[in-house]
């Protein structure tokens, strides 16, 4: 695949398989319109997710009869609970032109979002082939590759390529069973479908999900709505900083679907406040999100309790004094009751390994903490620097017109929480900053990914006020009165998003870092996972070895890439690989001693290593000192044991000849 335009089949794949299964179930709970087509890819994420869960344990391989067989499950389980529950049943389904024109908005909103979007990453990425050299890229494109393979997305298997001694082991799959689909069905590569699949969840997915919450807190103008789904393209620190940041694929998916969670949530808590769904329709959408959110990545779950935590607190607090008021006794029962709920969470997820290692991760402070400060609420989190000070202009104008919505008095304490959690993981080392930021891995890049979660619905409010100000005091009213009221603001709203898009100069420096990430450069340059030279013996891989050969190799110099680029089954493919048996921690340190040492030959002839491909010492940035780690197979070149069959450069390919004293 060699440009764009040939992708747009599988661009129109990937959209099926984020609309189709959501739209199904949401269609048997009789939720049409703009809802609908918003909610669509959180429901659709589930379904899927679920379904590559169960498919290996009913011997089912991964594929489009998985998906229909999982559909067609949730979309009756939807219209049997809809049927029976009478909360649910008595709930019409609303149409009319009125929501034909919240569903037109909509759409001009979302693709809008979808042109910026897909421009920038033409820009940054020529052709749908390349990938990111981030340091996570390779874990996600051969965890993809590896899905695609054994025909299992399951997300307690999607990590099994790097588990040899392990049965089996939860590790969020959402966004692998979703590329791995899209690579199935269409027959395109895996990086092809992971560019693919990223650029519909940021173009579409990520402000469908920003129209959604910003209908639930705002209203359902179609003016809000265009300018919350143009505006969702115009901030770098979402998609675009985790695409640039080691390509953070799964917590990308995550974020993008966040926003509905919140949405639900005050749907459920507040609905004397907030319109759209009945309670009970919001209570079944939480239901079918949970297990999308769980399995894209969980912090998002926490994302949602983060943004509603002043609501949250508000609510609490009052619950509690209520109890006061009709008696001490209550009102010591209810802190009783909230201490035990609290313990029993706690409780519930200090004993899961994935939730206890988050606390092992810490991010050294390199931001004066005010910089920071300003850096998260400017929208200019690292590596840009420039502030968005329109786009900040615009929250300020939305939070002073939201404060005075009933029932949103809460939203500047959240914004004030959003823009302290920057600082907090960039801005200093203390350790209750460490903790509080621990469902993030306190990792700078994924907390700035935060702000516009809330930016995007504020920003979308304020360039309502301000359009509306236009059309009262300015000339374009008094030139066309009839059109600037039914059409004009609509358009106006919409290009001044795109206006503030690409004038964000931001923006523009956060395309030149993604653009370095996706660069694949002529020689070593101690950034890149690969080069050129070995790019080009990747390439040329099938011409030596078949796909039942293992591959020797040390993954800190970007060799493990093979795996997804060339199909080929690498001894390590992947660089933090913990879980290794005794043979390959044999082959690890004493590789280079296979032609004359019986137990590594035994070692190697178990695991069947037949190759070695070397690509020199220069390794990616990850640990001061990664020859250390493999040093049997960096001297393995050197020994004996291995001929020269290809090279390209200082990339070289070896066979292994000579094993245990014995010439093969």
């Amino acid at each position: 695949m060699t440009s764009w335009i040939e992708a747009v089949p599988a661009f129109a794949v990937a959209l099926l398989i984020l609309a189709v299964p959501g739209a199904a179930v949401l269609a048997a709970l009789r939720i049409r319109g703009l809802i609908a087509l918003c909610l669509a890819p959180a429901v659709s994420v589930s379904v899927l997710a679920v379904s590559a869960i169960v498919a290996p344990l009913i011997h089912l391989s991964w594929g489009i009869p998985v998906v229909l067989l999982g559909t067609a499950i949730a979309a009756g389980a939807a219209w049997a609970a809809r049927r029976c529950i009478p909360a649910l049943n008595s709930i019409e389904a609303v149409s009319g032109p009125r929501s034909r024109v919240g569903l037109t908005a909509g759409i001009i909103g979302a693709l809008t979002a979808l042109a910026i979007t897909t421009l920038l990453l033409i820009l940054v990425a020529p052709t749908p082939e390349q990938f990111t050299q981030g340091y996570d890229s390779v874990f996600h494109l051969n965890a993809t590759a590896h899905a695609v393979e054994t025909g299992n997305a399951s997300s307690f298997a999607v990590s099994s390529f790097i588990l040899p001694t392990i049965q089996s082991s939860f590790y969020p799959g959402a966004w692998h069973g979703l590329v791995s689909l899209l690579a199935i069905v269409t027959g395109i590569s895996v990086p092809a479908a992971t560019n693919l699949m990223w650029l519909a969840v940021a173009g579409l997915v990520w402000p469908l999900s920003g129209m959604f919450l910003t209908r639930v807190l705002f209203g359902a103008r179609p003016l809000l709505l265009v300018s919350a789904g143009a505006l969702a393209a115009a901030f770098p620190a979402f998609p675009w900083l985790l695409l640039q940041y080691g390509s953070a694929y799964p917590n990308a998916l995550s974020n993008a679907l966040v926003p509905v969670g919140i949405a639900l949530v005050l749907l459920i808590l507040r609905p004397a406040n907030h319109h759209g769904l009945e309670p009970a329709q919001a209570l079944t959408l939480v239901i079918l999100f949970l297990p999308g959110a769980i399995t894209a990545q969980p912090n998002g779950v926490f994302s949602v309790l983060l943004v509603l935590t002043p609501l949250l607190a508000y609510l609490i607090y009052s619950w509690l004094r209520a109890g006061f008021g009709r008696s001490r006794r209550t009102g010591w029962l209810r802190i009783a009751l909230l201490v035990l709920a609290v313990g029993a969470v706690a409780g519930i997820l200090s004993v899961l390994p994935q939730i206890r290692s988050l606390f092992s991760y810490t991010s050294p402070a390199f931001l004066f903490f005010p910089l920071a400060l300003i850096r998260n609420f400017t929208h200019a989190p690292a590596p840009i620097w420039f502030p968005a000070l329109a786009l900040t202009a615009l929250v300020l104008v939305g939070i002073r017109a939201g404060f005075r919505r009933p029932g949103l008095r809460w939203l500047p304490a959240a914004l004030v929480l959003l823009t302290l959690t920057y600082p907090l993981s960039a801005g200093t080392n203390l350790t209750p900053a460490n903790i509080a930021m621990a469902p993030w891995w306190d990792n700078p890049e994924r907390i700035a990914a935060l702000m516009p979660l809330l930016a995007v619905p504020l920003a979308a409010l304020g360039l309502v006020r301000l359009v509306d100000w236009l059309g009262a005091n300015g000339r374009a009213r008094k030139l066309s009165p009839t059109l600037w009221q039914r059409k004009g603001k609509v358009a106006a709203a919409a290009s001044l998003a795109v206006v503030l898009a690409f004038s964000n100069p931001g923006l523009w420096q956060m395309k030149g870092q993604v653009e370095i990430m996706f660069e694949v450069p002529p020689e070593p340059n101690g950034l890149a996972q690969i080069d050129a030279q070995e790019l080009a013996l990747i390439h040329r891989l099938g011409d030596y070895t078949t796909a039942d050969d293992v591959i020797a190799n040390n993954p800190y110099n970007g060799s493990a890439l093979a795996m997804v680029l060339a199909g080929r089954h690498m001894l390590f493919p992947y660089s933090s690989q913990g879980d290794l048996n005794s043979d390959l921690y044999t082959l690890r340190f004493w590789l280079n001693r296979v032609g004359s040492d019986q137990d590594v030959c035994a070692a190697a002839k178990r695991q069947g290593v037949s190759y070695l491909l070397d690509f020199g010492t220069d390794y990616i940035p990850a640990f001061n000192d990664p020859r250390s780690l493999y040093p049997g197979i960096t001297l393995a070149g050197d020994s004996e044991a291995f001929t020269l069959v290809a090279s390209e450069g200082h990339a070289k390919l070896y066979k292994l000849t000579t094993c245990g004293g014995v010439k093969l």
